[in-house]
Order: C-alpha cells, then sequence, then structure tokens
C-alpha cells in the first residue's frame, strides 16, 4: 500500500462542500475553492423558492454590506439570479430569517428557484456559531507485486575452457547479463508507463530543429530552453504546488541540449541502455532508448514516494538462486524479481517532441 493524506473541507460554504479536496500529496487542487473565499467572510448559498423563511447557514448576518456610490446602504445581501440578470439587493431580518427589498422590512422579497444570496457573516465576533473545518483523512492506493524471471544455463566444459583459454569467468558474467536483462526490462516498462501518461505531445510543447533564417543554430537552439519553462508552467499551474525535476530524453534530442548553456553533462562512462546524461537548469536528464525519435518527457519525482508521477515499488530486488550443477556437465540458476509499477498523478508529467 501507498497511503498518504488529503487534507478535505470539513464544512459546507459557499461552492465548497464536505469532503472537498484542498491539498494532498498529488496537488492543491482547491476543490470548489476556486474564489479562495472558503475561510472568509464572504458566503453565496443557494436560497429556498417563495417568501418564506430562508435557512441562512452562516450567521449572524452583516447588515448594511452592500452600498450605491454615494455610500447610502442598499442591503444585507445581493441575490444573483440564475438568468445572469442584474443582482437585486435584499434585506435579512433577524427575527423571521425573511428577505425583504426595504430597510423597513415591510414588503418581502419573493425567491425564484435558482437565485442564490450572496452575503457575509460575521467572523469576528465570539462565540461563532459556525467556522470552516479542515479535515484529514488517511487514503491508500493498492500496489500489486507482479514477477520477472531468466534463467542462464551453460556447459561447465564450455566455461572452463573459457576460463583457461580466454580468463572469461562465465559464471560471472553470465549473472551479470542476466541481472542487467531484468533491469533494463523494468526500467524500460517505467519508461513506457510514463510516456503512456503523459500521452501524445503537447502542442505547446512541439519545437522545430529547422533554423529561422537569419538565426544561427547556437541561438536557436538555445531558445529550446523556453519549452522547459513553458512546460515547468504547465505542471505548476495543474498542481498550484509542484515543478518538474527530471526530464526523459530521445537519444536525438540530447544534440540539442548540448547547446543551452544551463545544461551540464555527465561525465562521460560505459553505456548500456538508458543513462542519466546531465542536467539542463536543475533538471536530471535521462536517456531512454524506449522513447520514439525526437520525443521527450518532463516531469516530478518527489523524495517521499508519493508525490511522483508513479511509484516503482520492488517487493523481491533481483535474487539468484544457487548454481546447479547436473550430471552431464550443465549448469544452471536462475534470477527473479517481484515489483509493481502504480501510477500515482498524471498531472505531474507533460510530453514534447523535437521535430526536423
Amino acid at each position: 500500500m501507498v497511503n498518504y493524506l488529503s487534507y478535505t473541507a470539513g464544512s459546507n460554504k459557499g461552492s465548497v462542500q464536505q469532503g472537498d479536496i484542498f491539498n494532498n500529496v498529488f496537488g492543491m487542487p482547491q476543490t470548489n475553492n476556486a474564489d479562495a473565499k472558503y475561510t472568509s467572510s464572504a458566503v453565496v448559498e443557494a436560497l429556498t423558492a417563495g417568501t418564506g423563511a430562508q435557512s441562512i447557514a452562516w450567521t449572524p448576518v452583516v447588515k448594511g454590506a452592500f452600498k450605491d456610490a454615494n455610500g447610502d446602504v442598499v442591503g444585507d445581501m445581493e441575490i444573483i439570479h440564475a438568468d445572469n440578470s442584474t443582482p437585486t439587493k435584499v434585506f435579512f431580518k433577524d427575527t423571521d430569517s425573511k428577505l425583504y427589498t426595504d430597510a423597513a422590512y415591510t414588503t418581502q422579497y419573493t425567491v425564484v428557484a435558482g437565485d442564490k444570496a450572496k452575503y457575509f457573516y460575521d467572523n469576528v465576533v465570539i462565540p461563532q456559531n459556525d467556522l470552516p473545518i479542515l479535515n484529514a483523512e488517511i487514503k491508500g492506493i493498492a500496489l500489486q507485486a507482479k514477477a520477472r524471471r531468466i534463467a542462464v544455463f551453460y556447459s561447465q566444459m564450455a566455461a572452463f575452457q573459457a576460463k583457461t583459454d580466454y580468463g572469461f569467468n562465465m559464471e560471472d558474467e553470465m549473472a551479470k547479463q542476466a541481472v542487467g536483462q531484468l533491469a533494463y526490462e523494468v526500467d524500460t516498462e517505467v519508461v513506457l508507463t510514463l510516456d503512456e501518461t503523459a500521452g501524445a505531445a503537447d502542442s505547446a510543447l512541439t519545437w522545430s530543429k529547422t533554423l529561422p533564417v537569419g538565426v544561427s543554430k547556437m541561438e536557436h537552439y538555445e531558445g529550446f530552453s523556453e519549452i522547459i519553462e513553458i512546460a515547468r508552467a504547465i505542471i505548476y499551474n495543474r498542481t498550484k504546488r509542484f515543478a518538474p525535476n527530471y526530464m526523459i530524453i530521445a537519444a536525438d534530442v540530447l544534440p540539442v541540449l548540448t547547446f543551452i548553456s544551463g545544461f551540464t553533462a555527465a561525465p562521460a562512462g560505459q553505456v548500456n541502455g538508458p543513462y542519466f546524461a546531465g542536467t539542463l537548469n536543475a533538471l536530471k536528464v535521462f536517456v531512454s532508448p524506449a522513447l520514439e525519435s525526437g520525443k521527450f518527457l518532463i516531469g516530478v519525482n518527489g523524495n517521499d514516494g508519493m508525490s511522483s508521477v508513479a511509484v516503482y515499488a520492488p517487493y523481491l530486488p533481483i535474487c539468484p538462486t544457487q548454481l546447479l550443477g547436473f550430471a552431464d556437465g550443465s549448469m544452471s540458476s536462475g534470477f527473479s524479481t517481484l515489483y509493481d509499477i502504480e501510477v500515482l498523478n498524471k498531472d505531474l508529467i507533460i510530453a514534447g517532441k523535437v521535430t526536423d
């Protein structure tokens, strides 16, 4: 299980309903709280049609909250009509909880179905009749382990000849290759999962290598850094909380990055499949053969195991069986791993494309 905390609304206030999410490890969605008025004195709530008493949720209602251009009081509440016509100012009478069109409470206002009241309640006076409540809920995502297995099989005589004639330790090298194959395939599955989660390249992140007239290759390729910043802004706007910290690219995207002043290449080393290529303005850049030509992914990988696009959860690390020798001289050993890869938050990754 991957367990996480989700902070939700405990009160119904305005557009916010109990259970609406304010914040969790996946972002800060502020569900139904786009106007950021949950903790304020401002309230907008639905009314009951007719001239009867209204069940005003948040009291005491501030009197004379609405004034005209001259500063004269014109109402305690503003009626927002369902047809978006000009709002009507009304007065609220505490003793009968009814709405009136005048301050003397002589003419009642008839509420039409769909009308909403906009008003302010006194959130300073104590004791408070009610308070906006913040709740914490523990939720979980289930992970189901799956297996990968591979075996090595070779001749004892061949191993002896390889060691004697060529200095080649077949047992060690076959084990390395078996472990490497499992690791490569798991890594590829992770990248393909991220690729599928990101989906097609975003139109805002499609960039052409073709040089504009009068622009040098250095200047044009340097401009690719703007694409990175656009991706950063998209992910932040989705979550209101996160900025990307890694980038996975196809091999043919790397030459573009080398022209950007913010790119620092990693020390050259032996490459076997995917590898770490360097950093680009605080983004770790990885090259993967699993991505199609020209494609790149930009995403978030937090250090808490939850604030990430996906989680890779090894249950059984790659583990070998004992090497067995049989009567005919055959040698065999098996390698297995149990793990799961589960998408946590698709909003934390986005795809782009470099074209020719």
